[in-house]
């Protein structure tokens, strides 16, 4: 699997880079089953098949850890249940908090996108700023080292600025939009108050194809002003784009890498469509849901454009959450709060979990983590999803007991393979 080994050059000679590289060294070699060539293995597992993208001082790895160096990385290493033997901990996937965890502080939104995973969800109010500021304290404390801030379209929310500025550096913040009202003065405030990077939707290099898919007339401008001004306030500036089964096709996605970096992108985010939220109710899928061939032709188109000059990053699930790779998160690795309080395995998992207006979301995620296991091969969502909406009734989020059954019905026995390998 291809290094980028011209990055990688760039590293081996930056002082921060190889001052980290040593601290990290330092907190794992007390593990007796840790060594060099494992701790070789395991930079190599993080690096291959990535671009790396050097971003101010720092270097975006992959879209699925924390820019390195920075005190977020160190803190993922960290998240681990005890203090002793963290090497091999981390490689059981035996952590105190998932590496990323969103936070849907909002299902409002100007859009209603045919593959929304926030319909079908119940009414409940949203949570109080108060509330967010004390799940972001707690997330804190469990050292997740990514929060993300998503909706619906959490620009709507007047208190978004004061919810980014209660994330410290001890994680890393990305907010998700669809760019709606991004100015630059607000992409300039949101990095005055710590955010990170900023993911804008955009589904198409075709602007009739975007508008339709976001059910938006207006969609596509405000996504390109949106990229724009992301880049000139500094932030790491990500095109996230859904592309359904019919739309996987070399020609189209490299129009709309070229796209993406004329208007500032540093990377392109390619998500897969989930069956979830409208698509649940859909009765024709087939142009719309993948399998695994059309995966594979993603990542080899993902891995030829990462090799060309000119396009940003390309990253995307297909790839990232391989068997090959990290696997699926959901429940381990990355999990979702919802607009009320509920905690799911991920965003398009719509399991109840319990509320963070009840408990602490420390003891919520920690019976969820056991419920859910180990790292699946193979995205959870799809695997499950139609057995909750059933179990549901079509009433949306399923209760605690019944989500608990089923998760233990569905536990992985096989580690993906950046676990397996140091294994």
């Amino acid at each position: 699997m291809r290094l980028d080994i011209r990055m990688m050059a760039k590293m081996a000679v930056d002082k921060k880079v190889i001052k980290n590289l040593f601290h990290m060294y330092n907190i794992l070699k007390e593990d007796k089953s840790f060594n060099i060539k494992k701790y070789i293995k395991l930079i190599y597992n993080m690096l291959k098949g990535e671009k790396i993208v050097k971003f101010q001082d720092k270097y975006v790895l992959s879209t699925f850890l924390p820019p390195f160096p920075s005190r977020a990385f160190i803190e993922n290493l960290l998240a681990v249940k005890s203090s002793k033997n963290i090497f091999t901990q981390q490689i059981y996937a035996k952590r105190s908090g998932p590496i990323s965890m969103y936070l849907c502080i909002t299902h409002k939104c100007p859009n209603n996108c045919i593959y929304c995973s926030s319909k079908n969800r119940n009414g409940e109010r949203e949570l109080t700023t108060e509330e967010w500021l004390q799940v972001i304290k707690d997330l804190q404390e469990m050292k997740t080292p990514i929060i993300g801030i998503t909706g619906g379209e959490p620009l709507v929310r007047e208190d978004i600025y004061e919810i980014i500025e209660a994330i410290d550096d001890r994680s890393t913040s990305i907010l998700f939009t669809s760019g709606f009202n991004l100015t630059l003065e607000r992409a300039k405030k949101l990095k005055n108050c710590g955010l990170f990077g900023i993911g804008i939707s955009l589904d198409s290099y075709d602007k009739n194809k975007h508008n339709a898919n976001r059910n938006n007339e207006k969609a596509f401008d405000y996504a390109l002003e949106a990229l724009q001004n992301a880049r000139a306030a500094g932030l790491y500036t990500m095109a996230q784009t859904v592309i359904l089964k019919k739309d996987i096709d070399e020609n189209s996605l490299f129009k709309l890498f070229k796209l993406a970096k004329e208007n500032g992108a540093h990377e392109v985010k390619i998500l897969e469509p989930i069956l979830s939220g409208n698509l649940l109710t859909e009765q024709n899928l087939k142009d719309i849901l993948y399998e695994k061939k059309d995966r594979a032709a993603l990542i080899e188109i993902q891995h030829k454009a990462n090799k060309m000059k000119g396009f940003p990053k390309i990253t995307s699930f297909a790839y990232t959450e391989s068997e090959e790779k990290f696997g699926c998160g959901a429940g381990t690795q990355h999990s979702y709060i919802s607009a009320s309080g509920h905690l799911y395995p991920c965003d398009f998992v719509p399991m109840n979990f319990g509320s963070v207006r009840e408990q602490s979301i420390k003891t919520l995620w920690k019976e969820m983590n056991e419920a859910m296991g180990i790292p699946k091969n193979g995205c959870f969502a799809q695997q499950i999803n139609r057995q909750v909406y059933k179990e549901a009734k079509g009433i949306l989020p399923l209760n605690k007991v019944d989500s608990i059954a089923i998760c233990e019905k569905n536990k992985s026995q096989k580690y993906p393979e950046y676990y397996r390998s140091l294994q």
